[in-house]
């Protein structure tokens, strides 16, 4: 074991992050090695841990539960042993002995799944729990995507099930082709990038929304929605309800299309999974209704919908697959636009800076969105934002300032260098005049990470290689050594906790520091789009601050709701922002309604009002907030339009016709 304070803790988590990354990239092979890998610092781990904090009280160990399951899906039957054998050595470990009964069950099960392909080709998986003899079908279903995902079994959709043929037979249908999408960017240097600076711009603070989990920690007694007499029922209104019927089979919604995205011409669905029926094999679909419920296009994607974006007031929808690849489509679900983000300047120089991995990319990348008339596009990534247009020209980026309250540690240095030391120090680093800042700290972490004694053992120059790379960069930065891991984005400080206490008649002040990364206290992008009927552009941080910005990324103005919203809708008039527990209605910068939510529902934007729907009901409101009326229903509501004046609302099996509603369009 290495002495020194939390080494093996180091390594450990080390081999876990490399071993999560190659289970996200299906490098399965390679994951199981770092299992086991991981697995020998588990003890060393749980030793520094309790010594360091006088228990061990971590809920979670990767590798004892998805580590496991790989193990069995590659059949590696002795590294599970040793798994046990590790568990069975500490009795801070005893709580993850089950985890150790369930990969020894998946490992036989993994075997049971691919005997029974291998000598019934083509059989449905609805089948499978019977033929391997087990009585849990969600178990046995997720050990079949394992399969499918390390390409031992190719699943084909029949109906609500699949059809399971081993990739080994020469029957396996061939994978097609992996399309090569290449970016569209016109120039390989990023527009510039404006610090958003919330001094410069319009404030408007608004009463804090919570959090789901702290109106449970509060206990807010929550009102339960009223159970309906009957499948639907008309509140607070003097609707009519005229009809409920059952929907014939061949119309009822797929409940595949999970996804709902109300716009100015309709409805739009996203099946993210690829189990839409009737579409063959795919990856993904989409389904856009029109204003009137009838279907006015619908297709099968070939690549996934990792993250998407609808404009409330366009007709088009936007995807970014799990390659980071941007699709684009047009209101008939025609093509407009692909492009990789991957190798675009921005992307570059933020893996760089942040040091991220390919295969977690996908992860940092949180909005895309789409203008109203399709001629630009706009993609964040951690706290920044950038717009670029149809033809590949990027017009503009900006960066949300880091989380309230923290400041990057670095003091000036007191040494005195001469021209020539500068000189030399460029030399030391690799640069040349002219530099920016952000040029001496890129390259001040790409050095450290190559020269670093901990990572270069056994190289007897490697501490004077790291002392050299200090200095240089004190040379240049004319901040003090002991501050440059700092001033490189490595370090942020906030006071948490100041008290104060009497020692011999003297009062102390002691201050507890919190000590985060750059990542961390980066206020990432969680929610964007553009405004309606211009190119300003809505961008949402975790910390709930939502900025506005015009058609050059210039601020303009910043909402404060203390939470980050999960929708955000401008249409022209109003501005909608929904969090899972509130919707604000603004006008300009006055705050019009503010309407709680029982259940994270969704918004329904129309021309004379809005509707919040809820898992089993419906409320309506008029534009400006007021409560008009609702439709509880006994079912989950899948759908919602207006014909007329009657409002349809529908369920997976029923539709109910509501008479006296104003039409939603005029």
């Amino acid at each position: 074991m290495r002495t020194g304070s939390n080494k093996i803790s180091d390594q450990y988590f080390e081999s876990m992050a490399k071993m999560q990354s190659a289970i996200a990239a299906n490098d399965f092979r390679t994951a199981a090695s770092l299992v086991v890998v991981n697995l020998s610092y588990i003890r060393g781990w749980v030793e520094e841990t309790s010594r360091q904090y006088g228990a061990f009280e971590i809920p979670s160990i990767p590798a004892l539960e998805q580590g496991g399951r790989i193990l069995a899906l590659v059949g590696d039957e002795s590294g599970i042993l040793k798994m046990q054998e590790i568990v069975e050595s500490r009795v801070e470990l005893s709580a993850w002995s089950e985890y150790v009964r369930r990969h020894q069950k998946d490992l036989s099960l993994f075997e049971a799944i691919q005997e029974a392909v291998s000598n019934r080709p083509n059989c449905l998986q609805s089948e499978i729990k019977g033929i391997v003899g087990e009585g849990d079908g969600r178990l046995v279903a997720t050990l079949i995507s394992y399969l499918e995902r390390a390409d031992k079994i190719t699943r084909t959709r029949e109906g609500r099930t699949y059809r399971l043929i081993s990739t080994q037979s020469p029957d396996a249908p061939k994978p097609p082709p992996k399309r090569k999408v290449e970016s569209h960017r016109k120039s390989h240097r990023p527009p510039g990038i404006r610090e958003i600076d919330f001094a410069e711009l319009t404030y408007v603070p608004l009463p804090r929304a919570p959090s789901r989990w702290e109106e449970v920690r509060d206990g807010r007694e929550v009102a339960k929605i009223a159970e309906p007499n009957g499948h639907f029922e008309v509140h607070d209104a003097d609707w009519r309800l005229e009809e409920v019927e059952s929907i014939p089979m061949a119309d009822r919604p797929d409940p595949a299309f999970r996804q709902v995205h109300p716009s100015n011409s309709g409805l739009l669905m996203v099946d993210d999974l690829g189990k839409a029926e009737g579409l063959g094999r795919i990856e993904a679909a989409a389904l856009r209704y029109d204003r009137f419920g009838n279907i006015a296009a619908k297709a099968g994607l070939r690549h996934g919908a990792y993250r998407v974006g609808v404009h409330p007031l366009g007709n088009s929808l936007i995807a970014m697959s799990r390659d980071c690849v941007i699709h684009a489509y047009d209101d008939r679900l025609e093509l407009i636009l692909e492009t990789a983000l991957e190798g675009t300047p921005e992307i570059s120089d933020l893996k760089k800076r942040f040091n991220i991995p390919d295969e977690r990319l996908r992860n940092h990348i949180r909005c895309v969105a789409l203008s109203q008339d399709e001629g630009r596009y706009l993609f964040t990534a951690v706290n920044e934002a950038w717009c670029v247009d149809a033809n590949g020209n990027g017009l503009w980026g900006a960066r949300l300032p880091n989380k309230e309250g923290w400041s990057r540690i670095a003091y000036p240095s007191s040494e005195f260098r001469h021209s020539e030391d500068v000189l030399h120090a460029l030399d030391v680093m690799g640069l040349k005049l002219p530099i920016v800042p952000e040029d001496v700290r890129r390259r001040y972490r790409e050095l450290a990470k190559l020269w670093h004694p901990d990572t270069n053992r056994g190289d007897e120059l490697a501490h004077d290689k790291m002392k050299a790379l200090n200095i240089a960069a004190e040379t240049l930065t004319g901040i003090d050594v002991t501050s440059i891991p700092s001033y490189t984005g490595a370090y942020f400080s906030r006071d948490e906790r100041v008290s104060e206490i009497e020692v011999g008649g003297h009062t102390l002040t002691m201050t507890m520091k919190l000590i985060a990364g750059e990542i961390q206290v980066a206020d990432w992008v969680y929610a964007a789009c553009f405004a309606a009927e211009s190119d300003s552009v809505y961008l949402a941080g975790y910390s709930g601050r939502v900025v506005q910005v015009d058609g050059w990324g210039r601020g303009v103005r910043a909402y404060d709701i203390g939470n980050v919203p999960r929708r955000i809708i401008d249409t022209g008039d109003h501005l909608y922002l929904l969090t899972d527990t509130r919707l604000y209605i603004l006008k300009g910068d006055a705050l019009v309604s503010i309407i709680d939510m029982i259940e994270a529902g969704d918004l329904i934007v129309a021309q004379t009002g809005f509707g919040l729907l809820e898992k089993n009901r419906l409320r309506w409101f008029s534009e400006d907030g007021e409560y008009v009326g609702c439709v509880l229903s006994k079912d989950p509501i899948r759908r919602v339009y207006s014909v007329g004046d009657n409002m349809i609302v529908e369920t997976r099996q029923r539709r109910a016709t509501v008479s006296g509603v104003a039409a939603f369009w005029e």
